[in-house]
């Protein structure tokens, strides 16, 4: 099953959620992001590059956050530190 609630801080991870036919398993996305245009106007953007709105993230409830390598670790321990 896998999970449900996913919040996807780079734009990749939202691409191929799109193109896999999940989409509705994104529940927020990068505002970096502008493939699938369709993505921009459908899920709130949570995150830059190297900043998130943590509340905003923790609000979406995710079960799965998928960031991108050690860029991203700032937001990931925040994270983590909210359980």
């Amino acid at each position: 099953m896998g999970p449900q609630r996913i919040v996807c801080l780079t734009e990749e991870p939202t691409e191929t959620l799109y193109a896999l036919g999940e989409q509705h398993r994104i529940v927020g996305i990068s505002g970096f992001t502008v493939r699938p245009a369709v993505a921009r106007r459908e899920k709130p953007k949570v995150s830059a590059f190297t900043s998130a709105k943590i509340g905003e993230i923790l609000k979406l409830k995710p079960d799965f956050v998928v960031g991108f390598s050690d860029i991203q670790a700032g937001i990931a321990a925040e994270l983590i530190g909210h359980g």
